[in-house]
């Protein structure tokens, strides 16, 4: 990324974020964002401020759960199968069995993400991963096959992620 798509990068975060987040808390993320292990150090020195001031807003950033540092499994890179499932609601289902239902995808191991979607074609995302297609499709028939809660679902199989929390990836077929 050049200097002008970054600057671009920050306006739009800017906007997006409407005061909650100013261009060092920005600048601070985006370093962090290409190496969650870098220290406050590091992001001072390269942002010509004090250790201080890096640690202060990466700290308030993550207590106001703007930011968290997580690590995250690169599913292609590990040569995984993977796929998102969107799923449907039979139409009347209580509120209650449908928290169920997202609680037990939460704690799946298999499903590594739950979103939850309003007032679309679908109600939900869970995204599965697994050692091979087989496994996968056969894993995520025998979690929603167990529910009567789902109107319908749709498999969408991923064969890669060129832009993944911003870091590019070429894809091989």
């Amino acid at each position: 990324m050049n200097e002008g798509e970054k600057a671009g990068e920050i306006d739009l975060l800017q906007k997006i974020f409407k005061g909650r987040m100013d261009e060092m808390d920005i600048k601070i993320y985006m370093l962090l964002r290409e190496n969650g292990k870098r220290s406050d150090s590091e992001i001072a020195r390269k942002l010509g401020v004090s250790v201080t001031t890096v640690r202060r807003r990466r700290k308030r950033l993550q207590d106001e759960g703007i930011l968290q540092i997580i690590a995250l499994l690169l599913l292609k890179a590990a040569d995984v199968a993977y796929a998102d499932v969107l799923v449907k609601f039979k139409q009347g289902t209580k509120i209650e069995k449908i928290n169920e239902f997202m609680s037990d995808a939460v704690r799946n191991p298999r499903i590594y993400e739950v979103t939850i979607y309003i007032g679309g074609e679908y109600d939900l995302l869970l995204r599965f991963f697994e050692t091979n297609l087989e496994s996968l499709r056969y894993h995520i028939e025998k979690f929603l096959r167990g529910s009567d809660l789902v109107e319908r679902y749709e498999v969408n199989t991923a064969v890669g992620s060129p832009k993944a929390w911003y870091k590019e990836f070429k894809i091989k077929f």
